[in-house]
């Protein structure tokens, strides 16, 4: 016969939170869960750096984004490597017409997988029918908008992904890794 499976109601009902913190003037950290991100203030428009996850936690960082940024669309989502604890929220900030700004070696596979059809429990980008703008970025990247500056700096030779880079905020001397390095657990030699 058939077995009923009750699903409990915190299952279904589970809502990604964004717990945001102001590092510098238009910096945030948006934490929460295992994955952060941070949104970025420019003069006309905002940027996102890591999309990670999912659906639900890419949309939980753009709506807090518009939250603390508002009034200026999110053009870019800046990805520091194609895992996917750190991709997997991609899709949905394409759906919102941010352009994915990444290294150029995973510019193809992005461009693949965010065109292929998604119909079993489609995601944002799937829903909108948009196609997603990837831009493939070099050793150095910088972006400035005459007064903020923002610059991606590939990591070579780094054991975790060969394409990996970190973002820096030269103004706020700030320094955004995911991944680099792993520190060992307390008292660990």
């Amino acid at each position: 016969g058939k077995v009923a499976i009750e699903v409990p109601a915190a299952a279904t009902n589970f809502k990604e939170s964004v717990a945001s913190q102001k590092l510098a003037d238009g910096v945030w950290l948006l934490a929460g869960g295992s994955h952060n991100s941070l949104a970025v203030e420019m003069k006309d428009h905002a940027v996102v750096i890591e999309g990670p996850l999912y659906d639900a936690r890419s949309q939980a960082v753009i709506d807090e984004t518009k939250k603390l940024i508002p009034g200026k669309p999110i053009r870019y989502v800046l990805n520091t490597h194609v895992h996917f604890d750190h991709s997997g929220g991609l899709a949905t900030f394409a759906a919102e017409g941010a352009t994915i700004v990444t290294n150029a070696a995973n510019k193809a596979f992005y461009e693949r997988g965010l065109s292929a059809k998604r119909e079993v429990n489609p995601d944002a980008l799937a829903r909108s029918k948009k196609k997603a703008k990837v831009q493939g970025v070099g050793e150095k990247f910088s972006m400035t908008d005459g007064n903020r500056t923002i610059e991606m700096h590939q990591l070579k030779g780094n054991d975790h992904h060969e394409s990996i880079m970190m973002v820096y905020l030269p103004k706020e001397k700030l320094l955004v890794q995911a991944d680099v390095f792993a520190p060992l657990p307390a008292g660990a030699k």
